[in-house]
């Protein structure tokens, strides 16, 4: 038996052990929890290192997938424009358009009938091959790409016009172009505003201190003395972000209750009063490449030694041109809304006879995910078979407003949007957008493409435009229903149409083919 100073010593000793055993166990967790600390970091900044090359590649395939979709959407516009002059060319009408685009061999043969040239092969619009947005699959990539003709828009550069009568009256169009553009919304543009922001576009223009402080190109009005430094026109369009009263939510497009609203960038242009440049002979860096002979062409140069200015000019397309654009053109008091209304009533109508084209395999193969083709103008003087302009008083007026129209367009920005799907039914998603600007010329060699703007990176919001707006969801869901699964999932996510910023009970009514829920 233990004498009580043996007992004390011995629990004295168990205290003492019990003690390191805690710092030793406190010290385990304090280092688990650093060790922990430390791996989750590592964990982290691993995660986060392969979310941005994820990412970086992700980025580099978009952009890489939307320069090459460049290159086939031009490729189908030369094609459009050979296809439209074969038809020229052909003896007795022949096939062309559409038909010569995909080589469907429209062309009569021996012992039919001669028939008619299809409308695209006459003029451009809703019938031809870049006119509705499409899609172009890539394994989990879609390409989506809206091709807008700048035919269809209003020249701002008309405003600084040497013509000064020319300018006073293009001014006036651009002001009620303005006031005209969000009519009777919350964010309409009066026309006290549209003044100011015309009159600062023109003082803007021609600042001197302007001129001195960005490059400047070569303009038709510079003479041998030097460049007429009198005015400086912008070299892109979002340079009228730079103006007081030209927000983004002005200048890009806007959707707001059920309704696309246009923005400026859809309705003005800087791109369609065009001329080839042949050089300075007295500067080597601005001279025109030699050709093959060795000669410098000047394809553009007059006999009076000035630049002659190609293709259609800044005449306005009756076949795409959106309201606005065509109700800035004349005052109501001389071209009342009922002209414009029914001009765009009429080419939104099915073209005679596409019930029984929309049932043939290569009508199914062109429409696809578009529906029945609409009517397209192939004639001014079609405007005289619609009574409200028929029935115009004023000859001079009538002839004036068609003097002002083309059918056909030679300049086109092409949007680009390449789109990653992450999850449907959340509609989560990773967009780029990117925009090149072209002009499309048929020169000796044949159809062309030449790059204004070659190729850039975008952030605002474009849409096509639509000519008649309706809340009618049931109409618009019996339309889509004629398309199949796949048309009907490519309209879905296609970030160019309307129906993608939907919400998603309307979206769920028009698609039965998809349920985001």
């Amino acid at each position: 038996m233990l004498d009580p100073a043996t007992r004390i010593r011995a629990v004295v000793t168990r205290e003492g052990e019990d003690s390191e055993r805690g710092a030793a166990l406190i010290l385990v967790i304090i280092i688990t929890v650093l060790l922990y600390a430390i791996i989750w970091q590592l964990v982290r900044e691993g995660q986060t290192a392969r979310i941005r090359v994820e990412g970086d590649m992700l980025e580099a395939r978009m952009f890489s997938q939307m320069k090459y979709t460049l290159t086939q959407v031009e490729e189908v516009l030369r094609d459009d424009l050979e296809a439209a002059s074969a038809s020229d060319d052909a003896e007795g009408g022949g096939g062309g358009g559409l038909d010569a685009v995909l080589g469907a061999g429209a062309a009569a043969g021996e012992g039919e009938e001669e028939s008619e040239p299809e409308p695209a092969a006459i003029a451009d619009g809703s019938q031809d091959l870049w006119f509705e947005p499409r899609g172009y699959p890539d394994d989990d990539l879609t390409v989506y790409v809206f091709v807008e003709d700048e035919q269809r828009k209003f020249n701002i550069l008309s405003l600084l016009s040497e013509d000064q009568e020319f300018a006073d009256v293009s001014r006036e169009r651009f002001v009620r172009l303005l006031d005209v553009l969000r009519e009777d919304t919350d964010f309409d543009i009066t026309a006290s505003d549209a003044e100011t922001i015309a009159d600062e576009f023109i003082d803007w223009s021609r600042s001197r201190s302007r001129g001195e402080a960005l490059p400047r190109p070569p303009l038709k009005s510079d003479t041998d003395d030097g460049p007429n430094t009198d005015v400086t026109i912008p070299l892109q369009l979002d340079e009228l972000l730079l103006l007081r009263g030209i927000d983004e939510e002005l200048f890009y497009d806007k959707v707001w209750e059920d309704r696309v609203h246009l923005g400026l960038e859809s309705v003005l242009t800087i791109y369609t009063s065009m001329a080839y440049f042949p050089g300075d002979p007295d500067d080597p860096n601005q001279q025109a490449p030699a050709d093959d002979d060795g000669t410098a062409p000047a394809p553009s140069v007059g006999d009076d030694g000035e630049l002659v200015a190609i293709g259609e000019g800044p005449r306005i397309n009756l076949n795409t041109a959106p309201w606005p654009v065509l109700r800035c053109l004349f005052d109501r008091s001389q071209i009342p809304d009922e002209v414009i209304e029914a001009i765009i009533e009429w080419r939104n109508e099915e073209e005679e006879g596409s019930d029984e084209l929309i049932e043939s395999e290569y009508t199914e193969f062109v429409q696809e995910g578009q529906g029945p083709p609409r009517q397209m103008f192939t004639e001014l003087e079609q405007l005289e078979e619609l009574p409200e302009f028929a029935n115009l008083p004023d000859p001079a007026v009538k002839s004036e407003f068609q003097s002002m129209l083309t059918l056909n367009s030679d300049v086109f920005m092409i949007h680009l949007a390449a789109v990653s799907i992450r999850d449907e039914e959340s509609r989560t998603y990773v967009m780029q957008r990117a925009r090149s600007v072209v002009l499309r010329a048929d020169e000796d060699d044949g159809a062309v493409i030449r790059p204004i703007i070659g190729w850039e990176r975008r952030y605002g919001l474009r849409l096509q435009p639509i000519d008649i707006q309706s809340n009618d969801l049931l109409d618009q869901s019996a339309r889509n229903q004629e398309f199949d699964a796949f048309s009907q999932e490519e309209r879905a996510w296609n970030p160019f149409l309307f129906d993608f910023y939907r919400p998603q009970d309307e979206r769920e009514e028009l698609y039965d083919y998809f349920d985001y829920r």
